[in-house]
């Protein structure tokens, strides 16, 4: 009984939650390159998440084991906090670690075997060391990004670039100035994304001396920084669907429209006034769940679109 309870706990730490995030960020460049006229690869596609997943969940181990000074200072939520498993549990930290490093050395392996059995270019194998590192030391020292400000822009590239560029490349076999132009959006979502995750741990962060946006300049401003970052994208989409960037399938101006579910909530969530730690967490869950809920629609519209293209 013991054993089974460690277990679950060593599953626990992995927040397989989070997995969802990432595969419909995955599986949303593996159908926009499909859109731009590539063929499907249902090969391609499984390989390149099996070279995907390990990597996510290894972020996962990672920031549970990095974290832990300053997760005994936050309250466990849907979104953030941490797990506080290895405070309750110090003896699973050698374990947690090792998993950690054991899934960044299968996502790097498997990348290398992808591309000697498809002939990708040595570049992808970079793609993913380089995506493999950024999660490591997000919270790891020396570098520890997260503690030293710049842990936005960490997940800006990894939520705007890195997981739909490894399901666009996959599929693809390259990132062309389609993809790019697409993925600037994203970028900005993943801002969105990170204040987010911050603000319900601002109090705990800031004893932790974990250097967060939220922590530097409050939950208000972080706030009105939500909410223009999503007006940005909405307006960013708004414009290529006016400008016609593309000869494309892809009507944009269906994306820009989604793209307002989002911000409307986000808008609505202001005059609840989300700036103490109750109320903050939960607007900030509704917020991250409407980010999801636009990830989850662009790739319904992307496969409709796909299906009405070959019927």
């Amino acid at each position: 009984m013991v054993m089974i309870k460690k277990i679950k706990l060593i599953i626990a730490l992995g927040r397989l939650r989070f997995l969802a995030g990432g595969f419909f960020l995955y599986t949303m460049g593996v159908l926009l390159a499909i859109n731009s006229g590539v063929e499907f690869s249902f090969l391609y596609f499984i390989f390149g998440y099996a070279i995907m997943l390990p990597a996510h969940l290894s972020l996962s181990y990672s920031n549970n084991y990095f974290d832990t000074e300053v997760d005994q200072f936050n309250k466990p939520i849907s979104i953030s906090g941490g797990t506080k498993i290895l405070i309750e549990n110090p003896e699973l930290r050698s374990i947690c670690k090792k998993i950690a490093i054991g899934l960044i050395i299968i996502s790097v392996l498997l990348a290398f075997i992808f591309i000697f059995i498809f002939s990708f270019p040595i570049t992808f194998l970079g793609f993913i060391i380089f995506g493999n590192l950024l999660g490591w030391f997000y919270t790891a020292p020396p570098i520890r990004l997260a503690y030293r400000g710049l842990g936005e822009i960490a997940n800006m590239i990894n939520m705007g670039f890195l997981m739909p560029g490894i399901g666009y490349w996959t599929m693809s076999r390259n990132l062309d100035l389609f993809f790019l132009i697409f993925a600037i959006a994203f970028l900005i979502y993943g801002l969105n994304f990170m204040i987010i995750v911050e603000t319900p741990d601002m109090e705990g962060d800031k004893k932790a001396k974990k250097k967060t946006l939220v922590t530097k300049i409050g939950r208000k401003n972080s706030y009105k920084i939500t909410i223009v970052c999503l007006l940005c994208s909405s307006i960013y989409f708004l414009i290529i669907a006016y400008r016609g960037l593309f000869n494309t399938n892809i009507n944009y101006f269906i994306i820009f429209s989604l793209s307002l579910i989002p911000l409307v909530i986000a808008i609505f969530g202001w005059f609840k006034k989300p700036f103490s730690i109750n109320t903050a967490s939960k607007i900030a869950q509704n917020n991250m769940y409407a980010l999801l809920f636009l990830i989850f629609l662009i790739n319904v519209y992307f496969l409709i679109n796909i299906y009405i293209r070959y019927i």
